[in-house]
């Protein structure tokens, strides 16, 4: 229960620091909601592939759709807090590049293999700051289900995925209170190299 509430608060103070989307309520729920149901279908036709795929295939297939749908530039920023505006560019740069291999990675490692599994969209929330809740279970086999809530905004003219946050948990939020501490208590470096061996351990 404390988790929750740190991540909750952690997502208020993040989500200030995103300009707000402008044309957001302009554009009609449901392309945010193709977004969401597009990128689970990709996640579920690559877990039922999983026996002719290996690693490297589900990267390589997951890492456009990843691009597609998810802002992670955006994201890799709000990881690092305000200590983004201390990188440099080329150390931004490096950082989104590292990051973004890190969330493609994820996802190949997690989903690598079917069991019968469904997504089931359960609700679509305007948010404040003009973004988007679409809120989905990831149903098993034996009846058990996991909340996949997505946060996306608008920006460039489509919705993208900006968190997601599992059984009341945000992602956003973890790696936010994670990569800040080590960035104040050990620097850039370390966090990268931290990164490229969590990258390194999913292959």
């Amino acid at each position: 229960m404390r988790l929750r509430f740190v991540c909750v608060a952690l997502l208020l103070l993040l989500f200030q620091g995103i300009p707000a989307a402008g044309m957001a309520t302009e554009v009609s729920e449901g392309a945010a909601v193709k977004v969401v149901a597009h990128f689970q279908s990709v996640l579920l036709s690559i877990m039922k592939d999983a026996d002719g795929l290996r690693f490297k295939g589900r990267f390589e297939r997951l890492e456009p759709e990843v691009k597609q749908s998810h802002d992670l530039p955006s994201v890799a920023r709000l990881t690092t807090g305000r200590y983004w505006r201390s990188l440099d560019e080329p150390q931004q740069g490096r950082f989104i590049d590292t990051f973004t291999r890190l969330v493609i990675a994820t996802y190949a490692h997690q989903f690598k293999a079917y069991g019968g599994e469904t997504f089931k969209r359960k609700s679509v929330r305007l948010l404040k700051r003009e973004r988007i809740l679409v809120r989905t279970e990831l149903v098993k086999s034996n009846g058990k289900s996991v909340h996949l809530d997505y946060v996306l905004h608008y920006r460039e003219g489509h919705w993208s995925i900006i968190n997601i946050i599992a059984d009341g948990v945000s992602d956003l939020a973890l790696k936010h209170v994670e990569y800040s501490h080590v960035l104040a208590r050990d620097g850039f470096n370390v966090l990268l190299s931290m990164l490229e061996r969590k990258i390194a351990q999913y292959k």
